[in-house]
């Protein structure tokens, strides 16, 4: 739900993060509930000053339950060490700053119940986030990690999965804690939500490999040249699979093979995407070669 618009940034706020601040409200907590959203808003921040510093623009941010999401002016999956720094910078925030009102409980600065909020929100929020679970920040720093070896989509693949896990533990903890009388609605309402964000997040990779290709176009016309790879694919392989081991920066040609492992061909990264957009995703590779 979009809230306002600030400099050119769409703020929304998720239903999910509404369901947290209600339910803090519900029993009173005010003061906590403000306090919650002020949190998730600087670990918002410091993704934004990272980002800045590192040259990339937000167009929206999203409030979540557990943080938030950004979205930039392009996608950064394709640049790892960005995408690392700014993920890592919000949970890093939290755990600081549970460390300095820690020290501030310590010297008895802070009144013991409302320091103990603020250090257990983000503590927990910082630790949280650190999961190598997409949409987490951990998830997110963990797929580009991974990219450079593995290739965008498998790495999303395993952040997803490992995403979906964890909402399904939270989901089936949540649901028995409740009927217990031991919990609240809050914990299988994040499990839910985290196993719709981890799928939701799968369904993209193949628009954002497009996107991909079409910016390698773009800079191999305004530079000239750029790095390339050959990938072999056996003549039977599936479009959506030879697209799946495409690398971020790098013009990918595909080599297809026969049984016997000879040359049929060359099919471009270009054509690839071509096929799949005029016979699907799952036509093999043969109907490519010319």
């Amino acid at each position: 739900m979009k809230i306002l618009n600030a400099r050119g940034v769409d703020i929304h706020i998720n239903p999910f993060f509404l369901l947290m601040l209600l339910m803090y409200g519900s029993v009173g907590l005010l003061s906590e509930m403000a306090f919650a959203l002020w949190t998730v808003a600087l670990h918002e921040l410091a993704h934004i000053v990272v980002a800045g510093e590192l040259g990339w623009k937000v167009k929206k941010i999203e409030f979540l339950p557990f943080g938030g999401m950004i979205e930039f002016d392009e996608a950064f999956y394709r640049s790892p060490r960005s995408e690392i720094l700014i993920s890592l910078a919000g949970p890093i925030h939290n755990l600081v700053f549970a460390g300095f009102v820690f020290v501030l409980l310590q010297k008895g600065i802070l009144p013991a119940g409302f320091g103990r909020f603020v250090f257990e929100l983000n503590l927990a929020m910082g630790l949280f986030n650190l999961l190598p679970a997409i949409p987490l920040d951990g998830g997110r720093a963990a797929r580009a990690a991974l990219a450079s070896s593995i290739g965008v989509a498998q790495a999303t693949q395993i952040a997803a999965n490992i995403g979906r896990a964890v909402g399904f533990v939270m989901l089936a903890v949540g649901v028995y804690l409740f009927f217990k009388g031991e919990g609240n609605i809050f914990l299988p309402s994040l499990g839910g939500f985290l196993i719709f964000a981890a799928s939701k997040e799968w369904k993209k990779v193949l628009y954002m490999r497009i996107q991909d290709s079409i910016r390698k176009k773009e800079r191999l016309m305004k530079e000239r040249c750029m790095p390339a790879e050959v990938i072999a694919a056996h003549e039977q392989t599936l479009l959506v699979e030879v697209a799946r081991r495409f690398s971020p920066g790098k013009i990918s040609i595909v080599m297809v093979l026969s049984d016997g492992l000879d040359i049929l061909g060359f099919v471009t990264e270009a054509k690839v995407f071509e096929g799949m957009r005029r016979y699907g995703p799952s036509v093999p590779i043969r109907r490519m070669v010319r």
